[in-house]
């Protein structure tokens, strides 16, 4: 196997006692100290980390980069990454202890590899008092300190058999980079971290998901560990730091105007959440193969509606229908755009209400989860006056499309949605129209 070395990148802020618990867990690698380098990035401290960190010269090549101000993890980790010179970056959270073996299994994941680029997602184990008294002492953890109901927070998300198969579809919803490692040519060609996410939160996912399709998507790129093992030390978390995620999700949502990143505002799980990019993925090709969503079979009556409102048109050649002024379109089969995105429906924040006059989704809305099309539904009638869901006639029998979703009986929804909106529904040759308001 091709020997690498690996720079472990650890960003800090104000957190010294944190940050040795993490520092000597480092010193009882079973991987030798040569074969690694620790970089502590102090994000401008009001105590400056370099002393505590220098107590530890003397058994790791160590070194601290501090910057003058505060400028976020995302800066503060790109600061670490910039000061590395190996090909591997372990990125290890300064709350985080490392179990003995963390490195040699990160070291051997990429060396298995032999070049190709890779990422390693860690597991975590969120202990409590008993585990933290144990880890300051030095000692190993026993195996009551890390039972069930100290596990990794993504164990009880991702808990069943298709959640493997679906993590391969969207591994970046599971990169948490509190223990993740990857190719450094990797990290430098996607850009690193993106600076413009200062707070908490988000930032690592957004960092996956441009991993994910910077190399197409590839199945074997990320690969969850077993055995990479580090424990997250409790500590104070300020509720405005979890509420700055909701500010981060607004601005990653609009840099990825995808249906993949779009799935992050269905409700659920993050196993149910993985479940939804794959299967969305799925269906957006399943209407394309069908000959279904096709704005080529709109009737006139509805065209020249379209054309004298402004309207947020959803389906294949949706953008090239004669639209008013101000109309928005999802079309997957045109390239995305300021004014196109390639979303299914369920994230609308990003438009103001009452922006549009009307919102017609072509057949796409028949493969939504029934939740998600309720979610549309609900969303779109805050942007719109009126929704008009248009279902080609003669579709699949839908139990040929399993386990993909698929609404064959439009009366069913036709009801369903009467008793909350007023709904009407008009035929045409080819097609019916279900409208809510």
């Amino acid at each position: 196997m091709v020997r690498r070395r690996l720079s472990v990148i650890i960003p800090a802020f104000d957190n010294v006692p944190l940050l040795d618990v993490t520092l000597a867990s480092l010193t009882r690698q079973s991987l030798p100290a040569d074969e690694f380098e620790v970089i502590v990035c102090d994000d401008g401290s009001p105590t400056a980390l370099g002393p505590a960190v220098d107590t530890y010269a003397d058994r790791l090549n160590i070194t601290c980069v501090r910057a003058d101000q505060n400028r976020g993890r995302a800066a503060n980790r790109n600061a670490g990454a910039a000061r590395a010179n190996t090909d591997v970056l372990v990125f290890l959270d300064s709350d985080t202890v490392a179990h003995p073996d963390l490195l040699s299994h990160h070291r051997a994941f990429h060396a298995g590899r032999s070049g190709r680029p890779g990422v390693l997602l860690g597991r975590r184990f969120d202990i409590d008092w008993v585990g933290v008294d144990t880890l300051r002492r030095g000692e190993s953890l026993t195996e009551p300190m890390l039972d069930a109901y100290r596990g990794d927070p993504r164990d009880i998300n991702c808990c069943l058999p298709q959640h493997l198969a679906d993590f391969h579809r969207a591994p970046w919803l599971l990169g948490f980079s509190h223990n993740v490692s990857m190719d450094r040519a990797t990290f430098n060609a996607v850009g690193g971290f993106d600076e413009a996410i200062v707070r908490w939160g988000l930032e690592d996912t957004e960092l996956f998901y441009r991993v994910f399709h910077h190399h197409g998507g590839a199945s074997d790129l990320f690969e969850l560990s077993d055995d990479a093992v580090a424990y997250h030390l409790p500590h104070y978390r300020p509720t405005r730091a979890l509420l700055a995620t909701l500010d981060n999700i607004n601005y990653v949502t609009r840099k990825h105007r995808r249906y993949d990143f779009e799935a992050m505002h269905s409700p659920g799980t993050l196993g149910e959440l993985l479940g939804r990019v794959r299967l969305y993925g799925d269906a957006i090709s399943a209407c394309r193969r069908e000959g279904l969503g096709r704005a080529a079979g709109l009737p006139m009556p509805i065209r020249q509606e379209l054309a004298a409102g402004r309207t947020l048109a959803i389906g294949f050649g949706v953008a090239q229908l004669a639209l008013g002024d101000g109309s928005h379109t999802f079309d997957h089969d045109a390239p995305p755009g300021e004014t196109n995105w390639h979303l299914l429906g369920l994230m609308l924040q990003h438009f103001k209400t009452g922006q549009f006059d009307r919102i017609v989704n072509i057949d796409l809305w028949r493969f939504l989860m029934p939740e998600d099309l309720n979610l549309f539904v609900t969303k779109g009638l805050l942007k719109s006056d009126r929704i008009d869901l248009v279902a080609a006639h003669g579709g699949p029998d839908p139990v040929t499309l399993l386990p993909l979703p698929f609404v064959a009986d439009v009366d069913y929804v036709a009801q369903m949605l009467g008793s909350h909106f007023k709904v009407e529904t008009a035929t045409y040759d080819g097609l019916t129209v279900l409208t809510a308001r």
